[in-house]
């Protein structure tokens, strides 16, 4: 399986810094603006005009985090009309180099468009195109088909794409929404959701995201546990443990990632060699994923499912 590298900052090419801050002083279009703002134009305007340049020496200019989801938006459907191909949309580290080369050649264009003051209505006009082209290039979007394309997704087009055979969105760990205090059986559901990858082709469990796609947090979960990340993983152990037992725990990874501002955890569940069964109230149960949602299946099921997934079992 290929781990992408994520993209953390975006970048520039050194020589271009002057120009880029030049366009942010005062009495120029990008007065008071920030740095994303500049270089999105850039890009913008290089995509436009066919400029794209190698950067000879990148430099870090903002972080990733400070765009929104519709600058992503832009960026990346620029990397699908650039290469005609959606699977670029796997490899943010090339989503992003293309973004900047066209940066790179636009800087200047850009430049000459604002002395000229023709670029109010030619920026707007270039992206509002962008997007909508991007709209129809997402509602055309092939569906993912295995668990090794899935994790090299970011967590905002895992949520973008919404829940799949490969990944649900549970609102906590902890905490019950609906009756508005902790739960016990919120735990038990998110181990039956992990069993329930385990038992299949594997997938990946967003804590902290809401069925609807809402970026909700950890922070209802974290006030039961003195606000700590470490609290959070380490209960999530004891869940793990207490309802599908220590050996399925080595299988399951997880991480913690801020998107938007909130602590998302991120819990990546491989096929397991062998059954993993939820033990809840003396009862053992067996669960496997069936398009988007656990289901559970009965002892003659089961049994059949299990000589067909696992085969070499003895």
């Amino acid at each position: 399986m290929t781990n992408e590298k994520k993209v953390d900052r975006v970048h520039v090419d050194k020589r271009d810094l002057e120009d880029y801050n030049k366009l942010k002083q005062k009495g120029w279009p990008f007065e008071n603006g920030q740095n994303k703002d500049v270089f999105l134009a850039a890009m913008i305007v290089g995509y436009h005009e066919g400029g794209r340049i190698e950067l000879k020496n990148k430099e870090g200019y903002f972080r990733e985090e400070y765009l929104t989801d519709e600058e992503r938006a832009l960026i990346r459907a620029i990397a699908v009309s650039e290469t005609g191909d959606l699977n670029i949309l796997l490899n943010e580290e090339k989503i992003y180099s293309i973004a900047e080369e066209y940066a790179t050649g636009g800087i200047q264009i850009l430049k000459a468009k604002i002395f000229s003051g023709e670029y109010g209505t030619y920026a707007k006009k270039l992206e509002s195109d962008l997007l909508r082209s991007y709209d129809k290039i997402a509602k055309n979007r092939p569906k993912l088909q295995t668990f090794e394309e899935t994790v090299r997704l970011s967590i905002s087009d895992l949520i973008e794409n919404g829940e799949t055979e490969f990944v649900e969105f549970k609102s906590s760990l902890i905490w019950d929404y609906n009756k508005n205090q902790p739960n016990k059986m919120i735990g038990m559901i998110v181990a039956r959701a992990v069993s329930s990858f385990m038992n299949s082709e594997g997938g990946i469990l967003l804590i902290g995201v809401g069925d609807d796609g809402r970026k909700l947090g950890l922070d209802k979960d974290l006030a039961q546990l003195q606000g700590s990340l470490d609290n959070f993983e380490l209960h999530f152990t004891n869940v793990i443990n207490t309802y599908l037992g220590k050996i399925a725990r080595p299988n399951i990874s997880l991480r913690l990632e801020k998107l938007e501002g909130k602590d998302i955890a991120v819990v990546q569940s491989k096929k397991s060699r062998r059954p993993v069964y939820l033990r809840y109230e003396g009862k053992e149960e067996f669960y496997i994923r069936s398009g988007n949602s656990s289901q559970p299946l009965g002892i003659s099921e089961a049994n059949l499912y299990i000589k067909d997934h696992w085969p070499d079992l003895r």
